[in-house]
Protein backbone atom coordinates (compact mmCIF):
# COMPACT_ATOMS: atom_id res chain seq x y z
CA UNK A 1 0.00 0.00 0.00
CA UNK A 2 2.77 2.25 0.58
CA UNK A 3 4.52 2.49 -2.73
CA UNK A 4 0.82 2.83 -3.88
CA UNK A 5 0.72 6.27 -1.87
CA UNK A 6 3.80 7.08 -3.25
CA UNK A 7 3.22 6.77 -6.83
CA UNK A 8 -0.60 8.66 -6.26
CA UNK A 9 1.54 11.45 -4.49
CA UNK A 10 4.18 11.42 -7.76
CA UNK A 11 1.39 11.86 -10.26
CA UNK A 12 -0.41 14.94 -8.50
CA UNK A 13 2.75 16.10 -8.01
CA UNK A 14 4.01 16.16 -11.67
CA UNK A 15 0.22 17.24 -12.78
CA UNK A 16 0.22 20.45 -10.60
CA UNK A 17 4.40 21.26 -11.30
CA UNK A 18 4.29 20.82 -15.06
CA UNK A 19 0.61 22.08 -15.61
CA UNK A 20 1.99 25.09 -13.50
CA UNK A 21 5.16 25.39 -15.47
CA UNK A 22 2.49 25.27 -18.92
CA UNK A 23 -0.08 27.77 -17.08
CA UNK A 24 3.24 30.40 -16.41
CA UNK A 25 3.65 29.89 -20.51
CA UNK A 26 1.23 31.74 -22.92
CA UNK A 27 -2.08 29.04 -22.95
CA UNK A 28 -3.03 30.82 -25.29
CA UNK A 29 -0.05 29.66 -27.38
CA UNK A 30 0.08 26.03 -25.88
CA UNK A 31 -4.13 25.83 -26.56
CA UNK A 32 -4.36 28.23 -29.03
CA UNK A 33 -7.33 30.05 -27.76
CA UNK A 34 -7.65 33.46 -28.45
CA UNK A 35 -10.84 36.07 -29.26
CA UNK A 36 -10.30 35.02 -33.04
CA UNK A 37 -10.39 31.20 -32.45
CA UNK A 38 -12.96 30.24 -29.66
CA UNK A 39 -13.61 27.10 -29.88
CA UNK A 40 -17.29 25.63 -31.25
CA UNK A 41 -17.76 23.00 -28.50
CA UNK A 42 -16.69 22.54 -25.42
CA UNK A 43 -15.40 19.00 -26.63
CA UNK A 44 -13.42 20.91 -29.52
CA UNK A 45 -9.31 20.61 -29.39
CA UNK A 46 -8.83 24.22 -27.89
CA UNK A 47 -11.97 23.93 -25.06
CA UNK A 48 -10.58 20.64 -24.21
CA UNK A 49 -7.11 22.00 -23.75
CA UNK A 50 -8.10 25.04 -21.75
CA UNK A 51 -10.52 23.18 -19.67
CA UNK A 52 -7.05 20.82 -18.67
CA UNK A 53 -4.95 23.63 -18.39
CA UNK A 54 -7.54 25.48 -15.91
CA UNK A 55 -8.41 22.52 -13.88
CA UNK A 56 -5.24 20.45 -13.58
CA UNK A 57 -3.54 21.90 -10.87
CA UNK A 58 -5.56 21.85 -8.27
CA UNK A 59 -6.70 18.56 -9.52
CA UNK A 60 -2.84 17.25 -8.98
CA UNK A 61 -3.22 19.22 -5.19
CA UNK A 62 -5.74 16.69 -4.41
CA UNK A 63 -4.30 13.62 -5.75
CA UNK A 64 -0.87 14.23 -3.98
CA UNK A 65 -2.81 15.20 -1.07
CA UNK A 66 -5.10 11.38 -1.90
CA UNK A 67 -1.63 9.78 -1.90
CA UNK A 68 0.42 11.07 1.48
CA UNK A 69 -2.68 9.75 2.97
CA UNK A 70 -2.48 6.55 1.45
CA UNK A 71 0.90 6.34 1.84
CA UNK A 72 0.69 7.00 5.77
CA UNK A 73 -1.57 4.19 5.93
CA UNK A 74 -4.76 6.56 6.46
CA UNK A 75 -8.15 4.29 7.45
CA UNK A 76 -9.93 3.72 3.72
CA UNK A 77 -12.61 5.94 5.26
CA UNK A 78 -10.45 8.75 5.53
CA UNK A 79 -8.67 8.63 1.61
CA UNK A 80 -12.64 8.18 0.82
CA UNK A 81 -14.18 10.81 2.68
CA UNK A 82 -11.14 13.52 2.11
CA UNK A 83 -11.04 12.45 -1.83
CA UNK A 84 -15.07 12.39 -2.96
CA UNK A 85 -15.47 15.35 -0.32
CA UNK A 86 -12.16 16.97 -1.68
CA UNK A 87 -13.35 16.41 -5.51
CA UNK A 88 -17.05 17.17 -4.91
CA UNK A 89 -16.53 20.47 -3.26
CA UNK A 90 -14.37 21.63 -6.10
CA UNK A 91 -16.11 20.16 -8.62
CA UNK A 92 -19.08 21.93 -7.39
CA UNK A 93 -17.74 25.22 -7.25
CA UNK A 94 -16.34 24.79 -10.60
CA UNK A 95 -19.58 24.43 -11.83
CA UNK A 96 -21.64 26.54 -9.91
CA UNK A 97 -19.28 29.30 -10.21
CA UNK A 98 -20.13 29.70 -14.08
CA UNK A 99 -23.16 31.27 -13.87
CA UNK A 100 -23.31 33.53 -10.86
CA UNK A 101 -22.83 37.05 -11.24
CA UNK A 102 -20.73 39.31 -8.69
CA UNK A 103 -22.63 39.99 -5.91
CA UNK A 104 -20.36 42.11 -3.53
CA UNK A 105 -22.32 40.59 -0.27
CA UNK A 106 -21.23 37.41 -0.87
CA UNK A 107 -17.25 38.32 -0.68
CA UNK A 108 -17.95 40.48 2.53
CA UNK A 109 -19.49 37.32 3.71
CA UNK A 110 -16.76 35.38 2.82
CA UNK A 111 -13.90 37.77 3.92
CA UNK A 112 -16.01 37.56 7.67
CA UNK A 113 -15.70 34.02 7.23
CA UNK A 114 -11.61 33.90 6.60
CA UNK A 115 -11.27 36.44 9.60
CA UNK A 116 -13.75 34.55 11.99
CA UNK A 117 -11.41 31.03 11.22
CA UNK A 118 -8.39 32.45 11.40
CA UNK A 119 -8.97 34.09 14.92
CA UNK A 120 -10.77 30.92 15.91
CA UNK A 121 -7.47 29.39 14.72
CA UNK A 122 -5.33 31.78 16.83
CA UNK A 123 -7.69 32.06 20.08
CA UNK A 124 -7.45 28.27 20.11
CA UNK A 125 -4.23 27.19 19.82
CA UNK A 126 -2.85 30.12 21.38
CA UNK A 127 -0.31 28.13 23.57
CA UNK A 128 0.97 25.88 20.67
CA UNK A 129 1.47 29.04 18.48
CA UNK A 130 3.56 30.69 20.82
CA UNK A 131 6.01 27.66 20.67
CA UNK A 132 5.87 27.79 16.67
CA UNK A 133 6.14 31.24 15.49
CA UNK A 134 6.47 30.13 12.12
CA UNK A 135 3.15 28.13 11.66
CA UNK A 136 1.51 31.62 13.18
CA UNK A 137 3.57 33.72 10.37
CA UNK A 138 2.21 31.22 7.59
CA UNK A 139 -1.88 31.68 8.96
CA UNK A 140 -0.95 35.53 8.48
CA UNK A 141 0.85 35.83 5.73
CA UNK A 142 -1.95 33.57 3.86
CA UNK A 143 -5.11 35.89 5.81
CA UNK A 144 -3.08 39.22 4.27
CA UNK A 145 -1.96 37.28 1.18
CA UNK A 146 -6.45 36.41 0.64
CA UNK A 147 -6.81 40.21 1.71
CA UNK A 148 -4.69 41.23 -1.71
CA UNK A 149 -6.29 38.10 -4.10
CA UNK A 150 -10.08 39.85 -2.79
CA UNK A 151 -8.89 43.25 -4.00
CA UNK A 152 -7.27 42.64 -6.64
CA UNK A 153 -10.25 40.03 -8.06
CA UNK A 154 -12.80 43.28 -7.19
CA UNK A 155 -10.91 45.53 -9.17
CA UNK A 156 -12.77 44.63 -12.62
CA UNK A 157 -15.82 45.79 -10.76
CA UNK A 158 -14.32 48.90 -9.11
CA UNK A 159 -13.28 51.38 -11.47
CA UNK A 160 -11.89 53.92 -8.74
CA UNK A 161 -9.50 51.07 -7.67
CA UNK A 162 -7.72 51.38 -11.05
CA UNK A 163 -5.83 48.39 -12.54
CA UNK A 164 -2.23 47.58 -14.19
CA UNK A 165 -0.89 46.86 -10.63
CA UNK A 166 1.36 43.75 -10.53
CA UNK A 167 0.25 40.78 -8.36
CA UNK A 168 3.53 39.91 -6.70
CA UNK A 169 2.51 41.34 -3.82
CA UNK A 170 0.29 38.41 -3.90
CA UNK A 171 2.64 35.58 -4.81
CA UNK A 172 4.77 37.16 -2.16
CA UNK A 173 2.24 36.65 0.78
CA UNK A 174 0.96 32.70 -0.30
CA UNK A 175 5.09 32.01 -0.73
CA UNK A 176 5.82 33.41 3.18
CA UNK A 177 2.83 31.32 4.34
CA UNK A 178 3.99 27.90 2.87
CA UNK A 179 7.51 28.54 3.68
CA UNK A 180 6.71 29.15 7.45
CA UNK A 181 3.96 26.79 7.22
CA UNK A 182 7.00 24.26 6.04
CA UNK A 183 9.35 25.58 8.76
CA UNK A 184 6.63 25.37 11.75
CA UNK A 185 5.98 21.69 10.56
CA UNK A 186 9.65 20.75 10.10
CA UNK A 187 10.42 21.40 13.93
CA UNK A 188 7.27 19.06 15.00
CA UNK A 189 8.63 15.69 16.79
CA UNK A 190 6.99 12.53 16.26
CA UNK A 191 5.46 11.36 19.08
CA UNK A 192 7.61 8.21 20.08
CA UNK A 193 6.47 4.24 19.23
Amino acid sequence: MNNNGKIIFWIGVSLAVIMGAIVSYDPGVICKIDSNNLPDTIWSYPALCFTFWAFSVPVGLIIAAIGVLIYTKADNKSVLKFGLGAFGVFIFISIANGPIPHVPVLFGIGGTLLLLFYFLILWKNANKLKENIYKLAGYTFLLIGFWFTCGLGSRQYQPLLGDGESPIDIMIYFVLAMFCFWLGEKNIKSPEK
